[in-house]
């Protein structure tokens, strides 16, 4: 396993030498050099072995990036030939699920815009019996990124091919495994006194899920205001429901993103793209987190820990996108944001008409059940 998490993040401002620096974070990651690596510049070039790779990956898993789901819109009736061919197919893209009926198997995940992120680009790996990954990242005006095909003018490529398995490994599991909260490097903890209480009380309060809320998980803002009461609803709406569970600290909105690396080679820090367990809560210095993750998990609720990536509502709204939720839960102060929260756009009818997804805001004292 490697000692150091890569960073697929295309170095901002580089031009086409930025290839290399991802070479050379390959091979710091790895410990050596990536081998059988093609680097390649030529669309059409990239086009064929996008081709030669879908081949080889029929029957077997392929994980693709199509930046868009325009672009997948296009390439339907191939790839639900795909999938009716047997092939274990997951997508990448911005946009909702094409409505194709071919490609209802599909596992589609819907990921935020961003120009430099990986899971952003143009890729494909497939590790099955022929392991190979092909990455491409787009340059030029973010203002144009994944519009149009790979010719159209003024469109610019540069990535590679590799049959690394330490390459495909590293894109696999770094990058494109479902979101989950990670392993944690050290045995994982006793709950807590606190936790456990916590996760008893939940069982006893009363919460019914509102009309109009999906069957995705439920998504609570912690870090401000009386955020205990709005756990303890969260708690009893994903425990009764079988939801998952998304705890956006919002202690952590500031001057400076939450996932800027201060710590060097950590592979276990926090990443916007990834829900986090206790441990690495506790590892951040977030104990009051730690203590809401712990008694998630001692209410059988799978949850995990996220940084908002930005303040008051862009924060909320960024986590229902990035992790399917369906329902919020704001603590009870919610109910009379101050302005400082109304300037963050912090108000329940605000959040609800933004995003569609239904708000509860906790109240002070959660009513229990009595039977």
């Amino acid at each position: 396993m490697a000692a150091i998490k890569m960073d697929w993040t295309y170095p901002a401002g580089a031009g086409d030498a930025g290839i290399f620096e991802i070479g050379r974070r390959l091979a710091e990651a790895l410990g050596r050099a990536p081998d059988v690596t093609r680097f390649t510049y030529d669309p059409r070039d990239m086009l064929r072995a996008t081709r030669e790779i879908e081949r080889a990956a029929r029957g077997g898993r392929l994980l693709v990036g199509f930046q868009t789901a325009d672009k997948l819109s296009v390439e339907a009736d191939r790839y639900a030939a795909l999938i009716a061919a047997g092939t274990q197919l997951t997508v990448w893209a911005t946009g909702p699920r094409p409505a194709h009926p071919g490609l209802a198997a599909l596992d589609y995940r819907s990921i935020p815009a961003d120009s430099h992120r990986v899971r952003n680009q143009w890729f494909l790996v497939a590790d099955g019996r022929e392991s190979i990954a092909f990455v491409s990242y787009e340059l030029g005006d973010p203002a144009s990124f994944g519009i149009g095909g790979a010719a159209t003018p003024g469109k610019r490529f540069v990535g590679f091919v590799s049959d690394d398995p330490g390459v495909v490994d590293l894109l696999v599991r770094e990058v494109l495994s479902p979101i989950a909260a990670p392993s944690a490097p050290s045995a994982p903890r006793i709950p807590s006194a606190a936790a456990l209480e916590l996760a008893e009380s939940s069982r006893l309060v009363d919460a019914e899920v509102p009309p109009g809320a999906g069957s995705g998980s439920v998504v609570v803002a912690v870090g401000r205001g009386d955020d205990r009461a709005a756990v303890l609803v969260a708690l009893a709406l994903a425990g009764r429901g079988n939801r998952d569970l998304v705890v956006v600290d919002r202690s952590a909105e500031g001057f400076a993103s939450p996932y800027t690396d201060l710590r060097g080679d950590d592979a276990y820090r926090p990443d916007a793209d990834t829900l986090f367990g206790a441990a690495v809560a506790y590892g951040e210095g977030r104990q009051r987190l730690a203590v809401y993750l712990e008694a998630a998990a001692a209410a059988g609720v799978t949850a995990g820990g996220w940084f908002p990536t930005h303040a008051g509502y862009g924060g909320m709204a960024e986590a229902a996108r990035r992790f399917g939720g369906a329902l919020f839960v704001l603590p009870p102060d919610a109910a009379h944001p101050g302005l400082a929260e109304r300037l963050r756009g912090m108000v329940p009818e605000r959040l609800r008409a933004g995003t569609g997804v239904p708000v509860i805001v906790a109240p002070p004292s959660p009513a229990v059940s009595r039977g």
